[in-house]
Parts: C-alpha cells; structure tokens; sequence
C-alpha cells in the first residue's frame, strides 16, 4: 500500500480510491493547480478533503448555492471535524466579523463568491496561509458568471491576490471550450488535467414527444405512474411546478413543487422530505437539484427544451447515483424549441447597458432580471465596455447553445453519441436501454420500485420522522 493509500484508509476508511481522484489528491499535495471534470457521484469533495486534512493551512472552497456549503459542512462535521466554518449571509454582521478574525483557529471555509471578493474576506485571508483553494461546481463560472454572477469572472482576481499553494477546480461536466475558459479565468498554472467522460450508461436518455403544450401534463403524469419510483419534473415556470404538483396529489401521489419563490425554510423542508423517502415527486424550476445526492431518483423529466447540453447534463445525473437502471426524457411539443431560442436571446442590449451605467442609482431595486445583472456587474467593478463584451459573447454561446440542444432532440440517430460527442467524450455501443422514446419496455427494466401510498400525517409527526425521533 503507498503513502497515498495509506492516507485514504487513515482518514476516511476507504481501501482504494475511486477514478481521477488519486490524480487530483497528489496534485494538489503536491502544490499543483488542477482541473477535474468527474461524473456526478464519484466522490469529488475527497479530492480536497483529504489534502487538505494532511498539509496545514485553510482550505478555501467556493460553492455556488447555500444549500451545498450546508451539505458539506454537515458531512464534514459527522465525520468529526469541527474546524468548519460558513461565512455566508445568513450570519449576522457581529458574527460575520468574529469568525472573520478568528479564521486562522478553522481548516475549512466554505463561501460563495460574492462573499470571497468582499474586501474585509480578501484582506483577511491575505493574511493567512491558505493551503488549497476550490472552486467546486466550477461550470458556474462559464454559465453563471455572464448570465447572473458576475463575481465567477472575479474568482481569478481574488486567487491571484490570495496566492494559495494549490488551485483546484471541480464539476461533473464541462465541453472542452468551457474547461479552456475555467483555466483561463482562474489563470491556473500548467494545470493537472483529469477529464473522465460524462456518459452514466445505466440512464436511459429518452425524448418523447407530444401533440401539444396542454397534454404534456397528461403524458409526464402517466410515466410517473409507471414508473412509481423517486422523480424530479423540471419545469422553466414555477406556475407549472404548483399545478403539476397539485394534480398529482390529487391522485394519492406524494408530491411537492420547489422553486425559488418560497422561503429558504420552505425549500429546506421540502427538500429534506424528499431525501428521507416521504415526497415521491419533485416539482421544481432549476432552484433544486445541485448537490441532491439521492440514490434512488429513477426518473429525470424535463417539461421544457433544457437551454443548454451542460445544464440537461448536470440534471440528469441526478438519476441512478446507486448505479441502477434510471431514465431521463425531455417531453418535447410543437413550439419548445422556437420558444427556447428566445429565452437563449434574453440578455440586456447595449441601449440598456448604456442607460444603467448613466445613471446606476436610479434603477436599484428594480423587479427585473436584466437590470439586476447589470446592478450586479455595475457592483462587482465591471467597466460599461467590459459588459457589453462580456454579454455579446455569452449571447452567441446561448445560441450555439439552444442550437445544440435542438439538434440533439429532432435528430433520429443516437441521442448519447451526439451528446457524448459534444463532451468530447468517447462513443458507445447503442442498444436497447440506450436512447431514444421512453415507453414501457424500458421503465419496465428500471430498478426495482420505491412507491408508497403517501400517509395523511400531522406537520408534528412528519417533522419527528425527519429527524428520526419516532
């Protein structure tokens, strides 16, 4: 058994590692930059666990949303480290600053990157020796920074400012233009490069198509029965998610919607309900799903064209974690396209960067999508010409985008082939349980059913069973 071995087994228990993640674990002991583009459910969060467990110093790691910094907050406190800490919104401004002076006593900082490019956080991490810096789910930086998170395209800034001994940037997919911007905007050094393929053989990618927009509904609802298994429905409207979810409950089946419209304690409920087993369906806007690792989802459906071949990817893997047979399928109706090609074209013209840059206090608080980017912009430092550059390209990758994505749907060959080929990964053999409609010879071999018959319980007795008291 080697050093490295023998460190997985010491710290975590684990006889053997899993793909590309030895690769990235010696890079960064070693000092190196590194990239690594793993499948969901591979274990990615160990490649920096470990490291950063050995060598001294904070290990920084940004993540996009709360809820995943919780996720792994909690699985490292359970492992019985207790020197992790959050700095995040959610904290008063007394307590915010505590922790800021007294991060030098903490091994990991979790934090989202608005918060990293504060400058009372950079001031005060400068001043530490910062072991490792992660950039977990670091696909955000091509499809959020330009869209809504100016502060991705930032990230570079801040790593050169803190100059930690490692970089290392981690997600589940990314084409190979968007692994060469990752290292260009983090400006990593001669970067380790491990680049598994996406391709999760055990979900079938289905595309089926109906009549209309109005029996989409009729359709989801009647592969939900079928399949009567774990399953996310994406929907690009929340009204959508509360009606789907309505119907199905007023079929006995023990469904909820999610989006971003209810409050941070709705959608922890929720969400926790639908790990422990007691929702069978989600109905959710793209707000839910990063970091859900669930076993036992059977079955991803989109209600909508996905607006890009990345998104439609990290969403699908949210099926089959255990290695089961699971299956995906975009219900595709006459329209979606077209009316995906104008969401993908929904970004500020120059007219509008000019106007918000002229005069950037009148329009704060403003209930519009585009004048809150380019609030955002205008805060995080960007010049008016830097966004209308930035913006003019991110609209030309949102077309090639949605055209991609209509390829892959009206075309008849093999869906994982071109989906595998626009990854850059390597082909596969089509067969039966590979692509194409989803109908009943390919639920009939997914895994083995986990339907119940929802219980009419109290609020008091589903709380007890969350948190295992009954």
């Amino acid at each position: 058994m080697d050093k490295l071995d023998s460190l997985l087994q010491d710290y975590f228990g684990f006889d053997h590692f899993r793909p590309g993640q030895k690769a990235l674990v010696q890079a960064v002991l070693d000092g190196r930059d590194a990239l690594g583009i793993l499948p969901t459910g591979s274990g990615k969060t160990l490649c920096y666990q470990l490291p950063a467990l050995v060598m001294p110093g904070l290990c920084v790691v940004v993540e996009p949303l709360l809820a995943l910094m919780d996720d792994q907050v909690a699985r490292l406190q359970n492992a019985g480290q207790k020197q992790v800490v959050t700095l995040s919104s959610r904290l008063t401004p007394p307590d915010f600053q505590w922790l800021l002076r007294h991060l030098d006593q903490a091994k990991f900082l979790f934090v989202a990157p608005e918060t990293l490019m504060r400058p009372d956080v950079l001031a005060r991490l400068s001043e530490l020796s910062i072991s490792c810096l992660v950039i977990d789910e670091a696909h955000c930086i091509a499809q959020w920074g330009p869209d809504f998170r100016p502060a991705y395209l930032r990230l570079g800034e801040a790593i050169q400012r803190l100059n930690p001994r490692s970089c290392l940037a981690l997600t589940a997919t990314a084409p190979k233009r968007v692994q060469e911007e990752i290292v260009s905007q983090l400006h990593l050094q001669a970067p380790e490069l491990v680049i598994s393929s996406v391709d999760r053989p055990n979900i079938f990618l289905g595309v089926n198509q109906v009549a209309s927009p109005a029996d989409k509904q009729q359709v989801g609802m009647q592969l939900i029965q079928q399949v009567k298994a774990a399953t996310i429905v994406y929907f690009d409207a929340k009204v959508q998610a509360e009606t789907w979810a309505k119907a199905l409950q007023a079929q006995d089946i023990a469904a909820d919607f999610y989006h971003a419209g209810l409050s941070a304690q709705q959608r922890e409920l929720i969400q926790r309900r639908f790990m422990a087993g007691d929702l069978q369906v989600i109905c959710a806007t793209s707000a839910f799903g990063m970091g859900i690792d669930k076993a036992d989802v059977r079955l991803v459906m989109y209600t909508y064209a996905p607006e890009s071949l990345e998104a439609y990817s990290q969403g699908i893997g949210r099926a089959g974690r255990d290695g089961k047979n699971s299956a995906s399928v975009v219900l595709l109706a006459p329209g979606d396209l077209s009316r995906q090609a104008q969401f993908a074209q929904s970004l500020p013209d120059a007219q509008l960067i000019k106007t918000i840059y002229a005069h950037p206090d009148a329009y704060v608080d403003f209930d519009d999508p585009q004048i809150a980017l380019l609030q955002a912009y205008v805060q995080s430092g960007f010049s008016q010409q830097q966004v209308q550059q930035l913006l003019a390209q991110r609209a030309a990758e949102k077309l090639t985008s949605a055209q991609a994505v209509a390829t892959y749907l009206t075309s008849s060959g093999c869906k994982r082939a071109m989906w595998l080929h626009y990854f850059d990964a390597p082909a596969t053999a089509h067969h039966d349980q590979c692509c194409g409609e989803l109908l009943s010879p390919q639920i009939e071999a997914l895994a083995g059913s986990t339907w119940h018959t929802p219980q009419k319980n109290t609020w008091r007795s589903d709380f007890a069973r969350l948190f295992n008291e009954l």
